[in-house]
């Protein structure tokens, strides 16, 4: 028995833009395509160029798969009504609207908390260990990831069995996201979104004292207002959704009319995720995308200019070579190619200027500005080479 109340008291309303079926699926299937470009650019940057994978970018891609569920849900959810007031659906479209917004909802939750563990596990590359906020970004990945867990549960298991949660009139036992009473099914939609706003909040702010440190150059200062930028636009879509989810009580007030009332709410919901994929994605391939000279040959790192002296045995005073290359600046830092092409030295590999880069694209010019100076004697031989490299 329910205790919701349906009432066609609102048909004099006037329809919202957001309610349009255009709007909607404009603002979604927009906002899936820019996620899908920003994130797949970010995975090509990490899988195939620095070929530094992390646990960052395992959440970003199971992320994709879910919000391109849940925007597609979204999608024929208005082939449902949603947009249109529920009394005036037939019951085909009443149940095929409750499936979708079963799929879409769910798919939003565990979203919110994948996007969020991505972006939290980014900053461990960035901040070093030991430092409070290095430790606090741990705190909150363990908080993150038990929220999600616990919200997703709710979220995709609403009912006992599953199928009761679009059954009008079930027998099941429904709660959370599919209780009959109104009460906790308000409070389930209104706690995770002002968790989720607080999270936003957090994990927004975390990258300022970075803004602060000493040596941070106003290039990377830009970066940081760029990033924090992003995130704003993040944090206004959730605050905005919680909003309106407060404002008619989840749909329920002043009359049960999810698909009336819950339109706006939905659409907020898919630009949040979208803009947090694209805020958590954009630092780590646009780097690359910088360095790049459209309609010539592609070229992901700035000429480096490294000297390279050879000194004989013999004759250590006499400079019998004297050459400059050109190369990209990642191969030049590397080095030690002659005698290993091909393998890497897995300790040396991320004080390559280049990985480091995708890998923390905040790093100050402090970190960037250093000079290396290496002794190695060829096998079977005596040469001795000296290697100074310049970054211009």
């Amino acid at each position: 028995m329910s205790d919701f109340r349906y009432s066609s008291d609102n048909f004099d309303e006037l329809e919202p833009l957001s309610n349009k079926p255009g709007t909607i699926w404009g603002v979604v299937i927009s906002g899936m395509v820019a996620s899908w470009i920003c994130v797949c650019f970010r995975l090509y940057v990490r899988f195939r160029i620095v070929r530094a994978p992390g646990w960052d970018d395992l959440c970003v891609g199971l992320y994709l798969l879910m919000i391109t569920a849940g925007s597609i849900a979204v999608c024929f959810s208005v082939t449902y009504g949603l947009g249109k007031h529920f009394l005036k659906l037939e019951d085909w479209q009443s149940k095929g609207f409750l499936q979708t917004f079963y799929v879409g909802n769910a798919a939003y939750v565990t979203s919110t908390a994948l996007i969020k563990e991505a972006l939290l596990l980014q900053y461990l590359r960035i901040f070093e260990r030991g430092v409070f906020v290095y430790r606090f970004s741990i705190v909150l990945i363990v908080f993150t990831a038990l929220w999600g867990i616990a919200y997703s549960f709710l979220a995709w298991v609403p009912c006992v069995p599953v199928r009761e949660f679009w059954k009008l009139g079930g027998d099941g036992t429904c709660y959370a996201y599919g209780s009959h009473y109104a009460k906790p099914f308000v409070a389930t939609f209104e706690s995770h979104a002002a968790v989720n706003m607080v999270l936003d909040t957090l994990v927004l702010i975390m990258p300022l004292p970075l803004f602060f440190r000493e040596g941070t150059t106003i290039g990377t200062r830009m970066r940081l207002i760029g990033l924090l930028s992003m995130g704003a636009f993040v944090l206004v879509f959730a605050t905005w959704r919680l909003i309106t989810i407060l404002e008619h009580q989840v749909a329920t007030w002043p009359t049960r009319d999810p698909t009336w009332y819950g339109s706006i709410s939905i659409v907020l919901a898919v630009l949040e995720v979208d803009a947090a994929s694209i805020c958590a994605s954009v630092p780590i391939f646009w780097p690359v995308l910088r360095d790049l000279e459209w309609g010539k040959i592609f070229v992901t790192q700035e000429v480096n200019i490294t000297r390279e002296t050879r000194y004989m045995e013999d004759d250590e005073d006499r400079l019998t070579r004297n050459t400059t290359h050109s190369r990209t600046g990642s191969e030049a830092d590397l080095g030690g190619n002659h005698s290993h092409k091909g393998s890497r030295n897995k300790e040396t590999y991320y004080q390559d200027s280049y990985v480091l880069s995708q890998v923390d694209p905040l790093r100050t010019s402090v970190d960037r500005v250093h000079v290396s100076a290496r002794g190695d004697t060829a096998k079977g031989s005596s040469n001795k080479w000296m290697k100074i490299r310049d970054t211009a």
